[in-house]
């Protein structure tokens, strides 16, 4: 058989492994972070009919006469280049301008990560020893980024973005105890408070009826005694009046004297019941919060039952007292809605303007009212009080050949034995040997952009087009070697 029948053949794969190539490229060309592939070919071996020879016996040098035998892959190569960018105005969306990679990772050890759970808060740090022992970590330049429930910076497939934690502080069990001790009492006292305000709403309504009745009383007695207390007609408006006003009384009384009273021991109890969890909060805490008044409501100091006879200014004193007695409650609520607010808040994580130091997870709060991310990476955000406090730091990896990545689809990266490592001193791969984004050559972040392709169409469709018209070539070379070989069968006929 012809040789060159089967260095065609080879070359045939050759052009259609770099048609694969050039068909991932374009399928990707709108995949964020893609970096395109490249594949090149080299000659393969060379069958060598005679050797060169020097000049000797008054004749020049002879050069070697070999026959190639056809084409293979030298490399499939991943071209590093910056893509363009893109600006989506989206927060979370990060563009790396310059050398490196986000870090990613799924949480390989649970038990070396101090991560959130639905029954306990963790400070997000990855606990002692490298990196790459608690996390499988690997490599992306596609920075499309979102918060899960946690409120933790994840990739589009949930894997957790790796960088320096903020300073997270979670409460002690003796602080969760006093809080939950606190907010147990608030809801007891809560209770009761619902109750005497609904009495209090009440007892105000008799006092101010029974004013109402009085007067009424008073203005008919003066009618029917202006007219000599002759007229039928307003000495029955007088009795009506008068026995209206003794039915308002005796309700109003039996109220005070077997319910209201009562009420107000009661609910004098039960704030002093509050004080006492509310100073083992202050105590165990040290957050400065108020306390019920002591009693939080005085008993009437006017004469009760009231009697029938009481004039008009005895009955305004008492409704005047129904009104304060409300006003006050009303007044003390707003504080102790405070109180609750603080008692549930000091059972949420606190964080701080400052970074850890350690290895992590990056996590806004789901109760931040607003977040950025600025050049270097830092993620700080407001919290719910207005105040500014840092989230995390986001880091970069970078490697001595880029191009050696190993590409595990995803668009993600991982290290190979060719691509270098971060791990510079062999024990594992360490916070100080990742890069703040900007420092020692590293990419900034620009936030609300994304780094598209770095596909080139028009050179892919170059590539195509020579890929192809090689591959013609090639199968010529394939029909015109039969047609030799059936010239030589024919020399038979």
């Amino acid at each position: 058989m012809l040789r060159s029948m089967y260095s065609s053949i080879g070359a045939l794969r050759n052009f259609q492994t770099k048609l694969d190539v050039i068909g991932n490229n374009i399928a990707n060309v709108n995949t964020y972070g893609f970096k395109k592939g490249r594949a090149t070919f080299q000659e393969m071996m060379v069958q060598q009919l005679s050797g060169a020879s020097g000049p000797a016996g008054g004749k020049g040098g002879v050069n070697a006469k070999q026959i190639g035998l056809g084409s293979m892959i030298s490399s499939i190569d991943s071209i590093q280049t910056q893509g363009s960018l893109q600006t989506t105005a989206r927060p979370l969306d990060l563009a790396l301008s310059g050398d490196g990679y986000f870090a990613v990772a799924s949480i390989a050890d649970v038990t070396r990560v101090n991560v959130d759970s639905n029954t306990a808060y963790g400070d997000n740090r990855i606990l002692g020893g490298a990196i790459n022992n608690s996390v499988a970590m690997n490599y992306t330049r596609a920075g499309n980024f979102y918060m899960d429930n946690n409120g933790y910076l994840v990739n589009s497939n949930g894997m957790y973005l790796i960088g320096e934690t903020g300073e997270k502080s979670i409460p002690t069990e003796d602080i969760m105890n006093a809080s939950n001790a606190a907010l147990n009492g608030a809801e007891n006292f809560f209770g009761e408070f619902q109750e005497f305000r609904t009495d209090t709403t009440k007892f105000l309504k008799l006092s101010q009826a029974f004013l109402e009745a009085q007067r009424t009383y008073e203005d008919a007695l003066k009618a029917s005694t202006e007219a000599g207390n002759t007229d039928a007609k307003l000495l029955a408006a007088a009795v009506a009046a008068e026995n209206a006003r003794d039915n308002s009384a005796d309700e109003l009384n039996n109220f005070y004297g077997n319910i209201y009273s009562s009420q107000i021991t009661n609910f004098n109890t039960a704030g002093q019941t509050l004080n006492t969890n509310i100073a083992n909060f202050i105590n165990e805490t040290g957050e400065v919060v108020y306390q019920l008044s002591n009693p939080i409501v005085q008993p009437y100091n006017g004469t009760m039952p009231i009697p029938n006879g009481s004039n008009v200014n005895t009955l305004s004193d008492l409704v005047f007292y129904a009104q304060s007695v409300k006003e006050g409650l009303d007044n003390e609520y707003k504080s102790f809605e405070n109180f609750v607010a603080k008692a549930e808040m000091v059972q949420l994580p606190d964080w701080s303007d400052s970074l850890s130091g350690s290895p992590g997870l990056i996590q806004i709060p789901p109760n931040a009212k607003s977040f950025s991310i600025s050049g270097d990476g830092k993620v700080s955000f407001i919290d719910q009080f207005g105040n500014l406090k840092v989230a995390g730091q986001v880091m970069l990896a970078k490697f001595p050949n880029g191009a050696g990545l190993e590409r595990i689809g995803e668009n993600l990266f991982q290290q190979s034995n060719n691509s270098g490592t971060m791990d510079k001193n062999g024990d594992g791969i360490q916070l100080n040997e990742m890069f703040r984004p900007g420092d020692a050559g590293a990419a900034s972040i620009i936030a609300g952009t994304l780094e598209m392709s770095n596909v080139d169409l028009s050179e892919e469709f170059t590539e195509m087009i020579t890929a192809q018209r090689g591959f013609q070539a090639n199968t010529r070379i394939i029909t015109t070697s039969d047609e030799i070989l059936q010239e030589l069968v024919n020399l038979k006929r």
